[in-house]
């Protein structure tokens, strides 16, 4: 079959896309059109690529699509994916970190210590993939709207509440409303477990007497999320108060990642190898 032709409506459709998809936009609606047994693209077939190519990439930004379409491997190419929830945009009543500040950090690090290039370095195939990329996250809350339970690295901000129960009636809203079943009432007196607690507002927020106050927000360190074959959720390893102090802590460990990684192992494979 020869090769296939654009109409004129297909092709300025096409000049919309924006430049960085386009080729595989071009090549995605072509080979379509060959499949069929047809030579030259309809508008109607770019409008129906083009739907389906929005629901699959659900809103991303042209900047969020260049880290999950394939790269040169060349200097430049980006090796990491940083990924912050969107608390402060909408207004989360849940967020408990100044999500902007943590992230802001993490870039920060990266950018100064170069470790997208130094994560590059490690490739030998012609091509970045996405799943050679350390990926990162920030969640405001437990919620982890960021997904980091399935990043590398990510940090989630939590609080701790603190017990002061001289005014406590023994209502119980405190265990009905945790989500999380930390709070059991025993003899009409909460008995918290913190073990299964994952740091939110419900139980202060209430407490009709405001028996439950919670401590200054921190976060929580994961590490070792994947998804793919073998997939782990990360773990929580340890807390920072503050960005400086995560940064510090995840730099120790991509720095000894970067050292003593078997050469091609992932961040994560090689966390669960070590860990």
């Amino acid at each position: 079959m020869g090769q296939v032709s654009w109409d004129s409506a297909a092709a300025a459709a096409l000049g919309k896309v924006p430049f960085l998809v386009r080729p595989l936009a071009r090549r995605k609606v072509e080979d379509r059109v060959a499949a069929q047994g047809r030579q030259r693209v309809l508008l109607s077939d770019f409008a129906e690529a083009e739907a389906r190519f929005r629901a699959v990439m659900g809103g991303r930004s042209e900047k969020e699509l260049q880290g999950l379409l394939p790269q040169d491997n060349r200097p430049g190419a980006g090796l990491t994916v940083l990924e912050a929830c969107r608390s402060e945009l909408s207004g989360c009543p849940n967020r408990l970190i100044d999500v902007e500040a943590w992230r802001q950090a993490l870039q920060e690090w990266l950018d100064r210590d170069q470790v997208s290039e130094r994560l590059r370095a490690r490739v030998s195939d012609p091509q970045v993939l996405y799943h050679h990329k350390l990926r990162l996250a920030v969640a405001g809350c437990p919620n982890g709207c960021s997904r980091p339970q399935i990043a590398d690295l990510a940090l989630v901000g939590f609080v701790r509440p603190e017990f002061y129960l001289d005014h406590c009636q023994g209502c119980g809203a405190c265990a009905r409303d945790c989500p999380d079943q930390a709070i059991v009432m025993v003899e009409d007196r909460p008995v918290w477990d913190q073990a299964a607690c994952q740091g939110c507002l419900a139980c202060s927020k209430a407490c009709p007497t405001e028996c439950i106050i919670t401590s200054q927000p921190a976060a929580r360190l994961l590490m070792g999320g994947k998804l793919g074959r073998h997939p782990h959720l990360a773990q929580a390893v340890g807390e920072a108060s503050d960005p400086a102090q995560a940064v510090e802590d995840f730099k120790a460990v991509v720095e000894n990642y970067l050292n003593t990684a078997n050469p091609g192992e992932r961040f994560a494979a090689w966390w669960t190898r070590t860990h």
